[in-house]
């Protein structure tokens, strides 16, 4: 009997959980577009997107430049690797650090990134770290 009720309580919050996540389409980085951030911007590169993609950076390296200058830079960038979220932590109120996994060449290797939700929108932190982690190996 504790095992089935269990198993439905688990149900049911999964269910309550997916029906808010429509509401919740940039709250935080477990929400976004049912998805995540960088499998989301990963969707945007993919598709030709780099404007909108260049919106969800922030810090140092975005405010060197322009959003049009930085979307051309992205466009020439290779971001098709598997990727998989796979931890959470929250820092503060809204901030998040995010724990990823990505398989190149055969070797899987591990990298965190760190998320802010700036206005309505979760953004990634870049510096030149993150850029050498990200789009160049």
């Amino acid at each position: 009997m504790g095992a089935k009720m269990l198993c439905g309580i688990l149900a049911f919050c999964s269910t309550m959980c997916c029906g808010a996540q429509a509401n919740c389409l940039f709250k935080n980085p477990l929400c976004f577009y049912n998805s995540d951030v960088l499998t989301y911007m990963q969707v945007l590169h993919k598709n030709q997107q780099y404007t909108k993609m260049a919106a969800f950076f922030y810090g140092p390296l975005p405010n060197k430049t322009t959003r049009s200058n930085l979307a051309k830079t992205l466009s020439d960038v290779d971001f098709g690797f598997a990727l998989k979220r796979v931890g959470v932590k929250e820092t503060g109120k809204n901030t998040w650090s995010l724990t990823y996994q990505r398989t190149l060449l055969g070797t899987q290797e591990n990298f965190k990134i760190d998320c802010l939700l700036l206005g309505d929108t979760c953004r990634v932190y870049l510096d030149q770290k993150l850029w050498k982690v990200l789009f160049e190996r």
